[in-house]
């Protein structure tokens, strides 16, 4: 259990960051399909990626969104799972908010359109969520050795 007193501390700190930091994005919660098709099961979710029939409208809000690629934390990250034998993923964003929503969200920032891949939860200690974002759609390609 979180001291009370660590707790309030913590969200009037995260709540300045807020205020000084946040941009202004768009979100569509993702729902998973209640009418799955026989025909393409086995496929995976292609012919998903164009798809707007499993998302909601477009809502806006205004949170921290701080790019990932070459951040010192990211990279560190990275180097400290292929030392355990884990593999690396590479995300584009962080999105920092008090929205908690699925994986699969696309988020718009600017000209992009990311979709959450990672997800975590930090809602009893701060009452925020930590998102990983990305732009590129890795999940059905196969690699060959």
């Amino acid at each position: 259990m979180v001291d009370e007193s660590l707790k309030r501390r913590q969200v009037t700190a995260y709540n300045k960051l807020f205020r000084l930091f946040a941009v202004d994005i768009q979100y569509a919660v993702y729902h998973e399909s209640d009418n799955k098709q026989s025909d393409d099961s086995g496929f995976g979710d292609i012919g998903d990626a164009g798809s707007n029939d499993n998302y909601d409208d477009w809502q806006s809000t205004r949170d921290l969104l701080t790019p990932t690629g070459s951040s010192a934390s990211s990279s560190l990250g990275n180097q400290l799972q292929m030392l355990s034998g884990a593999t690396a993923e590479s995300f584009d964003y962080e999105w920092i908010s008090k929205i908690d929503v699925p994986l699969k969200t696309k988020v718009k920032y600017k000209d992009k359109t990311l979709k959450v891949k990672k997800k975590s939860d930090y809602d009893d200690i701060v009452g925020l969520f930590l998102y990983q974002l990305s732009d590129r759609s890795d999940d059905n390609v196969q690699v060959q050795r």
